[in-house]
Parts: structure tokens; C-alpha cells; sequence
């Protein structure tokens, strides 16, 4: 594996969906938060937006904890989680303001992307979405041509855009950007679907494709010595949905780029985890499975990877 040549790693986390049945998506995006900063990413280098504050929802019977085990106590949410935007906050307008490094709603006042021409940037995002947009709180979408533009627009030296929703991978339908590395979870007419749910909350509690990721790479010491071929793809080869990824051009090989030139701090030797930050793996799946219909095809690397119950596929 080569690592990059760029001086910085940043991170933009988002989880858009709104309301309780939607506790899955939060603990995507904040398993996804925990495992950049384990690996040396500090705040400073991330932004988190999150639609609703899961811990805190009055239907919580665990205040204030967010989790995808069956331990008790054991959370992706403490006093050191930093939300940077929340609630109505979390709209198209700021997230493009935030990737685009322009300022929030109060422009100079809101935490915004700080790059330049050697800066990696991972752009994660977690929700509900449709062919070629993803849904804000369903009050408003993005669509692939914005997202092609904002791309278009920003200032990096590599992007890894990594979305989890339903029809994921048509959301880079329009992008051309050079650098950009696409992967999403399911492909044109295919849902993304829950892991496993949680009895005693009644709903599912993670995703399939974040939730094997996150499993996979959680496991590992240093995220230098595993690729993005081997921690993003080859893991869902032998089961039966479909990831789909998009090279742009300049891009590198996905077996020669390590995981750690987006997930870790540039220098792992120096990575620093913030206190109360840790990772919690699975203890008690509940998964049944089923078909949910034939690959896409698409015009860019497909690979086979889950199929499971369509127990929340929205």
C-alpha cells in the first residue's frame, strides 16, 4: 500500500433523517464519527450534523446512550461527542456551505470545511434516498447534479464520498470531479437494509453495509495495513446485494490506497483519541434473510454484497 502525498485528513458526517424509527441512521453516521477519531482524526478536522439527537428523544428507555449492542451502558454518544449541526439545522443549504467551506446560516460563525489543494477529505452520509437524491428530514433533497457541482467546486487533494441509502451509488451519477473515489451501499432500485434490531427498542439499530464496515475496521490496529479494496468491497463479495463504485479520474487503485489516508489522522504514530470515545461491536444480531431481486448492472464497478429482510428499507 502507498499512502498519499496530502498534509491533512478532515471528515464531514451527516445522518439526515429525522425521528425515532430512524435510530439506525444516527448510529451509522456516529459509528462511523467514533472510528475516525479512535484513529487520530480530531473534532477540529470533523463535522458532524445530525437530523435528530437519538440519545436524547424522549422514547429513548436508555437517556441519553446511542448503541448497536445489546450492552447496556455501552454508547457511540458521550460529553465528548461534538454535534456541530443538529435539528433544523441539518438542511441542503448548510451542506453545501459546509463542503464548499462558505459558513452556515450565520456566515463566520458556523464550523465549515478548512482544505485546500492537500487535503483528503471523507464525506459520509447516512439517510434515506431515492434515485439520483437523498432526503433532508423529507422536507427538502439533494440531488446528483448538486452534488456533482459541489464537488466540482470544492478544494482537496482526494475525496472517499461514501453514502448508505437506498439506490446510494446513483448519487454519483453526475460526478466528474477528479479524485473522487464513490462508493454507495445499494445501486439503482435497490434498498439499503437494516443489520439488526434491538428488542427492547423495538426498531433496527444500524445498517448492513456501515455495520460490517465499521465491524471490519474496528477489529483493525492500524488502518494503514488495510485498503480500501479489502475493507469496502471484498468484505461483501460472497453475500448477495450490491455495492457499486465510482472512480473519477487520477484516481488510484483501491488496492493500493489505505484505509488510513481517509479514516485515520495523516501520521496514525501520532493518532490521539478523545476520552470516553470507544467502539462497541456486536453481541446480539436478530437478521433474517431473504431475496430482495437481481443485481443492476451499471456502467461502473458493481460488486455482489448483502441481501437481507426488508424490515426497514425506506
Amino acid at each position: 500500500l502507498k499512502k498519499s502525498n496530502h498534509t491533512s485528513n478532515h471528515a464531514v458526517i451527516l445522518s439526515a433523517s429525522r425521528y425515532w424509527f430512524n435510530y439506525r441512521h444516527v448510529a451509522n453516521a456516529l459509528s462511523i464519527y467514533a472510528l475516525v477519531k479512535k484513529h487520530g482524526i480530531l473534532d477540529e478536522n470533523i463535522i458532524l450534523l445530525l437530523a435528530d439527537e437519538i440519545p436524547a428523544n424522549p422514547r429513548n428507555p436508555f437517556k441519553n446512550t446511542i448503541s448497536t449492542t445489546a450492552r447496556r451502558g455501552a454508547t457511540l454518544f458521550d460529553e465528548s461527542t461534538q454535534i456541530d449541526y443538529r435539528g433544523d439545522d441539518v438542511t441542503v443549504d448548510n451542506i453545501r456551505k459546509v463542503l464548499l467551506g462558505k459558513g452556515g446560516d450565520d456566515e463566520g460563525k458556523r464550523r465549515v470545511l478548512q482544505t485546500d489543494k492537500n487535503s483528503n477529505v471523507l464525506i459520509y452520509w447516512t439517510g434515506h434516498g431515492g434515485d439520483k437524491f437523498f432526503k433532508f428530514q423529507d422536507v427538502e433533497e439533494i440531488f446528483a447534479n448538486d452534488i456533482a457541482q459541489i464537488l466540482d467546486e470544492m478544494e482537496y487533494n482526494e475525496v472517499l464520498f461514501l453514502a448508505d441509502t437506498c439506490q446510494a451509488f446513483t448519487l454519483g451519477d453526475a460526478i466528474t470531479a477528479p479524485n473522487v473515489y464513490m462508493f454507495g451501499s445499494s445501486l439503482r432500485d435497490q434498498n439499503s437494509y437494516a443489520h439488526h434490531s434491538d428488542p427492547e427498542l423495538g426498531l433496527s439499530v444500524i445498517e448492513r453495509y456501515t455495520h460490517k464496515f465499521f465491524q471490519l475496521a474496528s477489529r483493525t490496529t492500524s488502518l494503514s495495513k488495510l485498503s480500501l479494496q479489502q475493507s469496502m468491497i471484498d468484505p461483501f463479495k460472497s453475500e448477495s446485494s450490491h455495492v457499486g463504485i465510482k472512480q473519477t479520474t487520477g484516481t488510484r487503485p483501491l488496492n493500493t490506497v489505505p484505509l488510513s489516508d481517509f479514516f485515520a489522522n495523516v501520521d496514525e504514530s501520532k493518532k490521539k483519541s478523545t476520552a470516553g470515545t470507544t467502539l462497541h461491536l456486536l453481541e446480539r444480531p436478530n437478521v433474517e434473510n431473504a431475496n430482495d431481486g437481481d443485481a443492476v448492472q451499471s456502467k461502473t464497478y458493481i460488486w455482489d454484497g448483502m441481501r437481507a429482510h426488508n424490515d426497514e428499507d425506506i
